[in-house]
């Protein structure tokens, strides 16, 4: 199973956000104490990502993302994001 140029860059945003959100809740400790937790972050960038290629992909420019790319992104993500909070 090959990955799609826009399987491979959604897969790749969400996990550099996972870095970026790690990085952030690590330099700033009182965001663990938010309403929704850091981990929880990546399903948003997720869900904004999947607005986009879903626009994309009904104008018929581009393939769309399966469950399992998000799975993999999001949860790879998160367990990112808790990696580096826990560091």
């Amino acid at each position: 199973m090959t990955l799609s140029r826009t399987r491979l860059f959604y897969i790749a945003a969400v996990l550099v956000s996972g870095i970026a959100i790690g990085f952030i809740v690590r330099l700033q400790p009182h965001l663990q104490q938010a309403a929704i937790p850091a981990a929880a972050w990546p399903f948003a960038v997720s869900f904004i990502l999947d607005l986009i290629i879903n626009q994309r992909v009904a104008q018929g420019r581009a393939e769309p993302i399966t469950m399992g790319d998000r799975f993999f992104a999001v949860i790879g993500a998160a367990l990112i994001i808790l990696a580096m909070i826990s560091l």
